[in-house]
């Protein structure tokens, strides 16, 4: 799903971390693709997935919750939402590029968590300023 974040910080020893706001809701995360330069202040089009480094952690959860709670300071999320068959709907979508999820059939359409360890944004060719 294609968004449009407005910047709120960029990291000036991390190139690639940029604290975003989304419909209200704001994260940090990676820019693993950014194909012109960005800037605090402006808005642009994105994409949103995320970073699973070792093992994936997921589990059913009761009620229809949907939120981004990150985990202490670091870069750490628990992602809680609708499993889809390739997006977690957390308030924000989120694409599953990496067919984690093509493992756990029995939970789509049901409330999720996972754990991730880093909210990846991929800055789409159209900026939006």
């Amino acid at each position: 799903m294609v968004y449009t974040a407005l910047v709120k910080r960029l990291d000036p020893q991390i190139e690639e971390e940029v604290t975003l706001e989304i419909e209200g809701i704001e994260f940090t995360g990676f820019s693993f693709i950014c194909p012109y330069k960005i800037e605090v202040g402006k808005s642009y089009s994105v994409s949103l997935g995320f970073t699973i480094l070792n093992e994936l952690i997921i589990h059913e959860i009761q009620g229809d919750k949907k939120e981004i709670e990150r985990i202490g300071s670091g870069y750490e999320y628990y992602v809680r939402g609708l499993l889809q068959e390739d997006t977690i709907d957390a308030g924000l979508v989120f694409t599953d590029d990496d067919e984690y999820f093509s493992d756990y059939t029995e939970l789509e359409s049901k409330f999720i968590e996972i754990k991730v360890d880093r909210i990846s944004v991929e800055f789409l060719r159209t900026a939006t300023n």
